[in-house]
């Protein structure tokens, strides 16, 4: 019997330990007077259910907070998110001009180069700390050129 309890603990836990993968993260390179920066990234999930990011967190800022970009009447404006939602077996683009981490009250300007650790909460899932670099913008946006169309 006991034997029996083991293996199914064993096996009932199983998509709690299942992982967001994360594709491709960078977050740009500073200026010397920013107060704030995006992180991005392709999270991709593999559960059956939707997964929420919840939170996150980075050393060396004052606050981290989840986005939207949108553009209204020609104004562009970020709108903060409870949660980032990424969809059953599919995946959540965070890039300029939409979804992103956004890095506010910035302690020292990364260059390129650096990398920063970012802390990743999911709802119902471990959390996760990820190595994030910062690459020069337009290097990236010339390599997210083509992902635009998915």
């Amino acid at each position: 019997m006991r034997s029996l309890l083991i293996a199914a603990a064993l096996f009932l836990p199983l998509s709690a330990y299942a992982e967001v993968k994360v594709v491709e993260p960078w977050i740009p390179e500073a200026p010397p007077n920013a107060q704030a920066l995006g992180a991005f990234m392709v999270l991709e999930n593999d559960e059956d259910r939707e997964v929420k990011v919840v939170s996150a967190w980075a050393p060396g800022f004052d606050t981290i907070e989840l986005h939207k970009s949108v553009e209204e009447n020609g104004m562009h404006k970020m709108i903060k998110q409870d949660a980032l939602v990424i969809p059953p077996m599919g995946s959540l683009e965070l890039r300029p001009g939409s979804y992103h981490v956004m890095l506010i009250g910035v302690h020292k300007p990364p260059k390129a180069g650096d990398v920063i650790p970012l802390r990743l909460d999911f709802e119902g899932l471990p959390s996760q700390t990820i190595q994030v670099p910062v690459k020069k913008r337009a290097e990236m946006m010339k390599r997210m050129a083509p992902m635009q169309g998915h």
